[in-house]
């Protein structure tokens, strides 16, 4: 963010690890995004994989992804509804719900945090 000069709450991390939630989290960027459609997560273990990313283990303060995606081109809408969100409300406030008719377009399984 900073080599940009961008404040991180207007940044989002796209992560499909646990340390990398935790870096995103820490680093205090406005959206994190957790990814479960590597080919390294196996099909059996992509909603244990998505759980353990919304957990946030790996933050100082407990914070993990917002929502998980399985599919890459599900991530554009998701970028820019934050980037309605944000500029709307010009704070790190964070990621506002996705409205519902947004996760009607996904191509593919994901998880929102509770």
């Amino acid at each position: 963010a900073a080599g940009e000069g961008k404040n991180p709450a207007a940044c989002v991390a796209v992560e499909d690890s646990a340390s990398g939630v935790g870096s995103a989290a820490n680093a205090g960027c406005g959206l994190i995004v957790g990814y479960v459609g590597a080919t390294h997560i196996p099909a059996e273990r992509k909603d244990s994989h998505a759980k353990m990313l919304m957990e946030g283990k790996r933050a100082d303060d407990g914070r993990g992804a917002e929502v998980v995606i399985s599919e890459l081109q599900d991530l554009l809408p998701i970028v820019a509804h934050f980037n309605a969100c944000y500029q709307a409300s010009e704070a790190a406030a964070g990621f506002l719900p996705l409205p519902e008719s947004l996760p009607q377009s996904f191509k593919g399984p994901f998880w929102v945090r509770s």
